[in-house]
């Protein structure tokens, strides 16, 4: 795909904050929307369309205003519309829960679902602590869900968790949401031994129920590891038991094997549903060679 065919939007601070980081690994295969009231989200970014949505200057942002951010996007669509439009498959990264991306984010997926593009939501939800932001990001989340494609829930818990461990920072992904990013983009956007399309995607996803997107990785030789990690690593609480649909990816160097492919895809997929449907899609990359990495949008879970 050409790379104004996929767009990834940041959206809110957060949301900015994730989008500028997964990009920086995508750059050639995507473009960039950042969305947001604070200017300080766009500066550096020279390479991304931005759009403001405090057009005034008085840096009068939309904390706890969700309807306020979505009037501002709305009004403001015009100037993005061409870069919308042009895209098959939009990501939107946001954090739920305060007002910038809990109501600008609904108005982008709106506005690609009407260009006609595949909407992919990265939603991430606040600490529990939170009570305020976890209830208006709960409200938001029917109405997001029901206009986008996929709507990945992100547990914040679960990524600072995560962040720990890799000893980086949750605000910006901990790793993680770059990863997500690069393994969608890499497994619809580049061509591989056994090639996956927009067209694999819509087929996986139309399965009813919940959906999650999954990354793990590790060496050729324990290929076990690699996918009781997969297992393991939906950034939040969710079996991934009884699965009614798979599009998986497994990438790794050139001495990946078809045996390599066809047991990790069996180990990863066993706890599926007997009639689950699984499409496989495979690709090389030199900078992989004694490793494997899995990437699967799993849906159809309960």
């Amino acid at each position: 795909m050409e790379p104004d065919n996929l767009l990834v939007i940041g959206v809110g601070g957060l949301g900015c904050n994730w989008a500028r980081g997964a990009h920086t690994r995508v750059s050639t295969e995507s473009d960039l929307l950042l969305v947001d009231a604070d200017i300080n989200s766009f500066l550096g970014a020279s390479h991304a369309h931005c759009m403001h949505l405090d057009p005034s200057g008085t840096e009068r942002g939309s904390a706890a205003l969700p309807s306020l951010a979505g009037h501002r996007t709305v009004e403001g669509l015009e100037d993005v519309e061409s870069v919308i439009e042009a895209s098959e498959l939009v990501i939107i990264l946001t954090g739920l829960g305060g007002g910038t991306g809990t109501g600008s984010s609904v108005e982008l997926a709106k506005a690609a679902k009407r260009s006609g593009s595949l909407v992919v939501v990265v939603a991430g939800l606040p600490f529990a602590e939170q009570t305020f932001r976890t209830r208006m990001a709960m409200d938001a989340l029917p109405v997001l869900e029901s206009v986008s494609d996929v709507c990945i829930r992100v547990s914040l818990e679960r990524l600072a968790w995560h962040a720990r461990t890799r000893r980086m920072k949750w605000s910006e992904g901990s790793g993680w949401i770059e990863e997500l990013v690069e393994g969608l983009v890499s497994t619809i956007g580049k061509l591989g031994k056994i090639n996956l399309d927009m067209m694999d995607l819509k087929s996986v996803i139309r399965h009813e129920g919940r959906a999650t997107l999954i990354v793990a990785s590790g060496p050729v030789d324990d290929i076990g590891k690699i996918a009781d990690e997969a297992r393991r690593s939906p950034l939040i609480d969710i079996s991934l038991d009884n699965a009614r649909g798979c599009l998986i990816q497994v990438e790794g160097g050139p001495d990946m094997t078809l045996t390599h492919i066809a047991s990790i895809t069996e180990d990863f997929t066993q706890r599926f549903n007997e009639g689950c449907q699984v499409i496989l899609g495979a690709r090389v990359s030199d900078r992989l060679i004694g490793r494997l990495r899995i990437i699967a949008v799993v849906s159809g879970l309960d």
